[in-house]
């Protein structure tokens, strides 16, 4: 949306000054293959030894699964050997100190089931063919080279499932998902200084069926599911059978969240129906609209000039407004504190984020919010700024 965009835009500008590439396209997270199995457990001249067998475990249901194998990774530093950083993270604040840290006084090893950077910001344009996918990612081995090819750094595709602070071990599970004849294995990490920047999840407030039914629009996989879900919805009204009902259902697209996300991805649909829709799709151009549910007012953390006017604004792109709360969500509409339902087709969930379980987990401080708070040894590391 051209008015919001523009706020957006500043941001975006700056960020691409400071990071000094262009934008690259967005590495599909990797496999571990064999190779990488086996060079894993070259980490460390321990990983023979270290190896757990999987042990049959009774799941309640009669049936038995298997732990995952535990391997021995990064071992502790020797004395002649750089000080490693361990960074839990690839979002903004991690990419940000993996690019200005000093490699030639650090090892840098960033843990993370996202191997890139995603401007966030940007990322509702990519669900309606505003932006392409691969002009808002950046690949965590442009942003620091050393990571590709420094002897002592890398990039391990996985999550971060415990910390050890007494003996300074991160306990790790490799990301497998998709690859069915591949299960996770464990393995950890020694670390000499270490940084949590694992990010929030977001927001359900213990709605029930928030995560089954709704898309949130954090990551790249979101706004592809979006995309996917809106055209299919376009062309699935077309086909000949569909009431007029089912059509308005499945092109009534919802956002319930007000905030600069949910309001900046209302305007991009909004745009999207006005200047593709009703020439690409003329035979249902008037069953498509879009809701926008908010409990309070729209950008509430904003200027109050600023929610008013994208308030008309909205409007008169023809979003339309709703004071509400949502009480449940089911698979084929919402329903408010207030009984009333809500069908959709779309659902977009955008109401904040919240600390991870794996933050709630770490004995930390943290702030009233259940987020971990910076720590002074932060301000130890040497980057290449200092």
């Amino acid at each position: 949306m051209p008015w919001f965009r523009n706020l957006v835009h500043l941001s975006s500008t700056a960020f691409k000054s400071q990071l000094s590439h262009k934008p690259a396209v967005a590495v599909n997270k990797s496999i571990p293959s064999l190779l990488s199995h086996q060079l894993l457990l070259q980490f460390s001249n321990t990983a023979a030894t270290a190896t757990a067998e999987k042990v049959p475990v009774d799941n309640g249901g009669g049936t038995k699964t298997s732990t995952p194998t535990s391997y021995a990774g990064l071992g502790p530093t020797k004395g002649d050997q750089k000080p490693r950083l361990v960074v839990l993270g690839s979002g903004w604040a991690g990419c940000r100190l993996i690019k200005d840290i000093d490699t030639n006084l650090y090892d840098v090893v960033c843990v993370s089931p996202r191997n890139h950077m995603v401007f966030t910001p940007l990322l509702a344009s990519t669900c309606v063919g505003t932006l392409e996918f691969r002009s808002v990612a950046e690949p965590i081995g442009r942003i620091q080279p050393a990571i590709s090819r420094e002897p002592g750094s890398y990039y391990f595709l996985a999550n971060s499932t415990g910390i050890d602070f007494e003996n300074h071990v991160v306990n790790c599970q490799t990301v497998t998902d998709g690859v069915d004849t591949l299960p996770p294995w464990d393995f950890k990490i020694s670390y000499d200084k270490l940084v949590i920047a694992s990010g929030a999840d977001a927001s359900t407030f213990g709605i029930k069926g928030v995560k089954e039914h709704a898309i949130f629009l954090r990551e790249v996989h979101h706004a592809q599911e979006i995309r996917r879900r809106l055209l299919l919805n376009l062309m699935l009204s077309d086909v000949p059978g569909v009431s007029d009902e089912e059509k308005r259902r499945l092109l009534h697209c919802v956002v319930v969240g007000g905030g600069p996300t949910g309001v900046e991805f209302s305007g991009e649909l909004s745009d999207f129906i006005q200047r593709d829709v009703r020439q690409r799709y003329a035979h249902v151009k008037d069953y498509i609209h879009v809701t926008l549910i908010e409990a309070n007012e729209i950008l509430s953390s904003f200027d109050d000039r600023l929610r008013v006017y994208a308030t008309k604004q909205l409007i008169k792109s023809g979003v339309r407004l709703v004071r509400g709360v949502v009480k449940d969500v089911q698979p084929e509409k919402i329903v408010l504190s207030d009984g009333t339902d809500v069908p959709y087709g779309l659902l977009v969930w955008s109401t904040g984020v919240g600390p991870s379980p794996f933050v709630k987990s770490l004995d930390i401080p943290k702030s009233p919010g259940g987020r971990s708070v910076a720590l002074p040894l932060l301000s130890q590391l040497k980057t290449n700024k200092s």
